[in-house]
């Protein structure tokens, strides 16, 4: 038996869709090229405020790269943890920002293929989870450090193995991420049109809601519980009373004085990202639980808010450390300097606030014959 198809106004364009039940199909206006509905104001600051997250992350994460990798006197062991910090903000910067604001806020549809759809959702979980468990490695490290001064330090292997650890770490937190990943078309007008979204696609709600919960608690809640714990009693031991082991003498309060400054920089650091995430976390949650929340017409809005939010986390650390460190500041201003004006600046060394590196382009470009200069 033919398929009865309800007819159209006169003069109103629309198609018979094959998708409807057996016999009876409506016929209605289908644009396939339709996008999500924003104003033009919107959308114009949607793709502006996207692009400068995008931007600012690349460049500040690549300068801090940078610095670290070129200069001998900024290969610490706690720069090389922000330099793992820096590697996973890019990541994120690549792989979270383009390919989560284009289909999701602007197309409605994922137009990447089937590859891009497992490697990028699988990236984006492994960056977040790398920046969380780095802020996590960073604050028990300065923990130790602070509670136990006379303890050795990890040397450089370690360090680079604990590192390597936290990478790991979140590959396998992240893994059954691109094994439930897939490309699929949720509605009639996505099968219509043949627009696909990446979304994934689990065995039961409750295994969803389950491994969102454990992914939500691993990448956020348990972080944020040991930076607030690690930090609330460093804070008491450096501002409240003197380091047990420390004498009282002038290198001791100069020490003193440079351990504020470092655990007041990465105090703003998480700061940043338990304000950052915060909102993004909690509609996410709420979602999960709440699937009808996705009928809503505000969402598109909140959704873009609390995205924005989190995506610009990326760019905030470079920001800070030039704003609270002497040291990264100095040597932005030499990196910047140095690839602007190659053949101009004199090889000497910069005068800087003690306590600040001095690097130069000659420290840059060839550290390996000329690292006395560093010392000078």
């Amino acid at each position: 038996m033919d398929e009865e198809v309800a007819p159209l106004p006169e003069g109103v364009p629309g198609v018979a869709v094959p998708w409807a039940p057996p016999n009876w199909t409506y016929a209605f206006p289908v644009d396939c090229d339709a996008t999500v509905p924003m104003s033009n104001a919107f959308r114009v600051a949607v793709y502006l405020m996207y692009c400068l997250v995008f931007l600012v992350a690349l460049v500040g994460n690549g300068l801090v790269m940078y610095c670290v990798v070129s200069s001998p006197r900024m290969r610490t062991a706690t720069n090389f943890w922000l330099l793992n910090l820096a590697v996973g903000d890019i990541l994120m910067t690549v792989l979270c920002v383009p390919f989560s604001f284009v289909p999701t806020l602007l197309l409605q549809y994922w137009p990447f293929g089937v590859e891009l759809c497992h490697m990028v959702s699988f990236c984006q979980a492994v960056s977040v989870l790398v920046s969380a468990y780095t802020l996590v490695a960073i604050s028990v490290d300065r923990y130790v450090a602070i509670m136990w001064p006379l303890r050795p330090r990890l040397s450089r292997r370690l360090s680079h193995g604990a590192m390597l650890t936290v990478w790991v770490f979140a590959v396998i937190t992240a893994m059954p991420i691109p094994m439930v990943t897939r490309l699929s078309q949720p509605d009639s007008w996505h099968a219509h049109c043949d627009k696909w979204v990446c979304q994934e696609e689990w065995p039961s709600p409750l295994h969803r809601h389950y491994y969102t919960l454990a992914l939500m608690t691993l990448q956020y809640f348990a972080p944020l519980v040991v930076l607030l714990y690690t930090y609330t009693r460093i804070a008491v031991v450096i501002w409240g009373k003197r380091t047990p082991g420390e004498a009282e003498n002038l290198r001791d309060q100069r020490l003193a004085k440079a351990k504020r400054k470092m655990v007041t920089m990465m105090i703003t650091v998480v700061a940043a990202f338990t304000i950052c995430w915060l909102p993004f976390n909690l509609l996410v949650t709420v979602w999960t639980y709440n699937e009808s929340l996705g009928d809503q017409q505000w969402l598109p809005g909140l959704y873009f808010a609390c995205h924005w939010l989190a995506m610009s986390h990326s760019c905030l650390n470079p920001i800070i450390y030039c704003w609270m460190n002497a040291r990264f500041r100095q040597s932005f201003k030499t990196a910047v300097l140095c690839a602007r004006f190659p053949r101009r600046l004199p090889v000497v060394q910069h005068h800087v606030a003690a306590g600040a590196a001095a690097v130069t382009c000659t420290s840059f470009r060839s550290q390996h014959r000329k690292t006395h200069l560093e010392d000078m």
